[in-house]
């Protein structure tokens, strides 16, 4: 019960930021990483993700999933059709099975592009995700990724 009710307020905490009405849906390939997001399209974006699997590149005990993570991803480079992005955040292993948990500080910077014409709500992203575990003899999660966006509603 202690479990749920910390990631209730996690998430909450997660959801204060202000989305304009425009929310958006994504997954990245490393981790089976699923995302609920503010519009991509926003200078600043605020982020939720939930992998589903142990990552690609991280071969340790450590690697789990169930590893819930908070961004705050801002616009550093945009050009028409692409944007670099880069951001912060905090990961923690909330939804494992695993008895020790810790905390994460997550530095993502990736590339997000919007290719069809017919489809303006879409965007594809590759990203590297570097995860610092704070505890301690925990080395670094190495996250690279491919994924999608999608706006589900728009202004």
């Amino acid at each position: 019960m202690n479990r749920i009710l910390i990631l209730v307020l996690f998430l909450l905490t997660g959801l204060t930021v202000k989305t304009s009405g425009q929310l958006a849906i994504g997954y990245n390939s490393d981790g089976n990483t699923l995302s609920l997001s503010t519009d991509p399209m926003n200078k600043f974006v605020g982020e939720i993700r939930i992998n589903t699997k142990y990552y690609n590149q991280a071969s340790w005990s450590y690697n789990d999933r169930g590893i819930t993570q908070v961004y705050m991803l801002m616009k550093v480079l945009s050009v028409t059709g692409a944007d670099l992005f880069a951001g912060a955040g905090l990961g923690m292993n909330l939804l494992s099975d695993e008895s020790e948990k810790w905390l994460s500080l997550n530095i993502p910077v990736g590339i997000r592009v919007s290719p069809f014409a017919k489809f303006p709500n879409l965007f594809i992203t590759g990203e590297y995700n570097p995860m610092f575990i704070t505890a301690e003899g925990i080395p670094i999660i190495h996250s690279v990724s491919l994924g999608f966006r999608y706006v589900l509603i728009r202004e």
